[in-house]
C-alpha cells in the first residue's frame, strides 16, 4: 500500500466560538492540529501528509506543524463550503501513487498510534475502515423539544476519523455523492451508498473531537495524564 493522509482543517469552526482557526488553537503548547499531525507522519507505513486548509484564509497550518511532520506534508490543497467537498478537493489533489488514503480530522488531537495501526491493519484486507465506539447514553428522538421515540443503542456507535479507503473506492463514492446530490459529513457513509462494504474497527473514546472550547480542558487533559498509548 501507499498510503497518504488527509488532514481536514477546511473548517471555520464556528461553534469554537473564536474567530480564530480552531485548528491552530494552543493544546498543551502546541497548536491542535500539530498533535495528530506528528502520530500519522510518524508512521513509516504513511508515505504523506496532505493538509486541507480553509478556502480564502492567509495563514500556514504547515508552519504550525513539527519539522518532522512538515516534512511528510506531500501537498496542500483548498477546502470548500462544507467537509464533503474539502475532503473532494484533496482527493483530487493526491499524488497519482496513492492507493490507500487515510481521512482524519484536525479537530481530533488526543489520536494514538495504536488506533492508527488498527486502521492501516485492517486496510490490508478491507477497501474501507472506520473506527467505531458503541454509544452508552439512551439516545431519544428530539423533534420540536420533545421526546418523539426511545431509540434502540444495542448495534449504535459513534464513528471516528481515521477513516481508510483504498483510493479508487472513496473518489468513485465522492463524485457518485456529487452526481446524485447526496451530502453526508462522513466518508464510510458515502461508501455505503454504493451498496459498498464498510468495516469497523474499534475506536476509542480518548480520540474526541474538539467542537466546542470546553472541549479542549478535556483534551488537555487526555493529553497531559498519557491516556493515549
Amino acid at each position: 500500500m501507499n498510503v497518504i493522509a488527509l488532514i481536514m482543517a477546511a473548517g471555520t469552526g464556528d461553534r469554537f466560538g473564536t474567530g480564530a482557526p480552531k485548528q491552530l488553537a494552543p493544546l498543551c503548547g502546541r497548536a491542535m492540529i500539530a498533535w495528530s499531525a506528528d502520530v500519522l507522519a510518524e508512521s513509516p507505513r504513511i508515505a504523506g501528509l496532505m493538509i486541507i486548509t480553509p478556502p480564502a484564509v492567509d495563514f500556514s497550518l504547515r508552519d504550525a506543524l513539527s519539522s518532522g511532520a512538515a516534512m511528510k506534508v506531500r501537498a496542500v490543497a483548498t477546502g470548500g463550503a462544507t467537509r464533503q467537498e474539502s475532503v473532494f478537493n484533496g482527493l483530487h489533489n493526491l499524488p497519482d501513487d496513492a492507493t490507500h488514503v487515510l481521512i482524519h480530522d484536525a479537530a481530533r488531537p488526543c489520536l494514538s498510534p495504536a488506533l492508527r495501526d488498527r486502521v492501516l491493519d485492517a486496510l490490508e484486507a478491507h477497501d474501507a475502515v472506520v473506527p467505531a465506539v458503541p454509544v452508552t447514553d439512551t439516545l431519544i428522538r428530539d423533534v420540536e423539544a420533545r421526546v418523539d421515540a426511545i431509540l434502540d443503542r444495542v448495534h449504535i456507535s459513534g464513528v471516528q476519523t481515521p477513516q481508510g479507503f483504498r483510493t479508487d473506492l472513496i473518489v468513485r463514492a465522492h463524485r457518485t455523492a456529487r452526481e446524485r446530490g447526496f451530502q453526508s459529513s462522513d466518508d464510510g457513509s458515502l461508501v455505503l451508498a454504493l451498496a459498498e462494504k464498510v468495516a469497523t474497527v474499534a475506536g476509542e473514546r480518548t480520540n474526541i473531537k474538539v467542537t466546542y472550547r470546553e472541549d479542549l480542558s478535556i483534551a488537555e487533559s487526555i493529553l497531559k495524564n498519557g491516556v493515549i498509548e
